[in-house]
C-alpha cells in the first residue's frame, strides 16, 4: 500500500512518502527482498535540528551482514566519506523505531553548507560472504535554508586592443563570487558579439582550474576565472563586445559585465 505522509523530524522540514518497491537495482538472491524505501520529495534545513531519517524495509531469511547507504550532492559529489550504516536495533540515536522489524534506519545530519539542489541516495546490503548488492536509488531536492542570491562578477581584466598579424592570443580573467558559496556556482562564461552586430550566442566557458597552459588560469579555486582567446587574421576587424555572466545551480545569473575590445 502506498501512502503519503508529512514527516517532521524536529525542525528539519520533510515532505515525502514511503514507497513500495518492486524493482531493486541489482538482481537480488532469494534471501533478500526490498519491500519499501523512504522517498522524500523535499528536505528543508533548519539550524535547530538537521537530522533526516532514511530507512529501508528488507525481507530476508538470512540476517544481512550490513545495510548502508551513500549520499550524493548535485554534480554527483559524494557527501559521506564512509558508508552510512542503517540499523534495525530500535535505537533512537539511529532513528530506528523498533528492533527486529526488518526496517533499517539511520539519522543523517544535513548541513546548511550543503548546496541546494537534487540529491541522490543509494542503498546497499552485504551478506555474510562479503557480497554487496545495490538495493535502491532515490532522489530528493534539498533546500539548505539560505535565500538564493545571484553570483557577482568583478575585477575584469582584458585588453582594449589586439593587433592581429597571423594568429594572436590574449588572456582574460574575471572574479566570480557566489554569496551562497562557491559550490553553488555552476559556470562563468562569455558571449561574443562581432563588429557587424551578429553573434552565435555561444556560451564560452571560463575556468578556475589552475591550468595555465590550456585556460590561462594561474591558481585553482581562487575565484578568478580565466580563458585564453585566439584571434585569426580572417576574423572581422573592428570593435567586439564580450559579455560576461556567472550562473548558479538554480540558473540565477549575475548582472552581466561587458567589455569592448578592438581587433585590428
Amino acid at each position: 500500500m502506498k501512502r503519503t505522509i508529512i514527516v517532521s523530524i524536529l525542525a528539519l522540514l520533510i515532505v515525502g512518502c514511503e514507497k513500495e518497491f518492486n524493482n531493486p537495482v541489482d538482481s537480488l538472491p532469494v534471501k533478500f527482498s526490498v519491500q519499501s524505501v523512504v522517498r522524500y520529495d523535499t528536505l528543508r534545513f533548519s539550524p535547530a535540528d538537521s537530522a533526516a531519517k532514511f530507512y529501508i524495509h528488507i525481507e530476508y531469511n538470512t540476517l544481512p551482514q550490513s545495510v548502508f547507504m551513500n549520499l550524493y550532492a548535485p554534480g554527483d559529489k559524494k557527501v559521506n566519506s564512509s558508508p552510512i550504516y542503517l540499523t534495525d536495533n530500535g535505537s533512537p540515536g539511529s532513528g530506528d523505531d523498533r528492533a527486529g522489524d526488518k526496517i533499517f534506519s539511520a539519522l543523517v545530519p544535513m548541513s546548511s553548507q550543503y548546496v541546494s539542489g537534487e540529491y541522490r541516495t543509494e542503498y546497499f546490503v552485504s551478506d555474510a560472504e562479503g557480497n554487496v548488492y545495490k538495493l535502491a536509488v532515490n532522489r530528493f531536492v534539498y533546500d539548505n535554508g539560505s535565500a538564493n542570491q545571484p553570483p557577482v562578477l568583478s575585477d575584469l581584466v582584458a585588453p582594449d586592443t589586439v593587433v592581429v598579424t597571423d594568429t594572436s592570443i590574449f588572456r582574460m580573467t574575471v572574479k566570480a563570487i557566489d554569496p551562497n558559496g562557491k559550490q553553488d556556482l555552476s559556470r562563468v562564461y562569455f558571449v561574443v558579439t562581432r563588429p557587424d552586430g551578429t553573434s552565435n550566442n555561444a556560451a564560452l566557458l571560463m575556468y578556475d582550474d589552475g591550468n595555465f597552459a590550456l585556460h590561462g588560469d594561474e591558481v585553482a579555486n581562487d575565484d578568478i576565472y580565466s580563458i585564453i582567446v585566439s584571434v585569426y587574421s580572417s576574423n572581422q576587424k573592428g570593435e567586439y563586445t564580450f559579455t560576461f555572466t556567472a550562473e548558479d545551480r538554480a540558473k540565477t545569473k549575475s548582472i552581466p559585465v561587458t567589455k569592448k575590445i578592438v581587433i585590428r
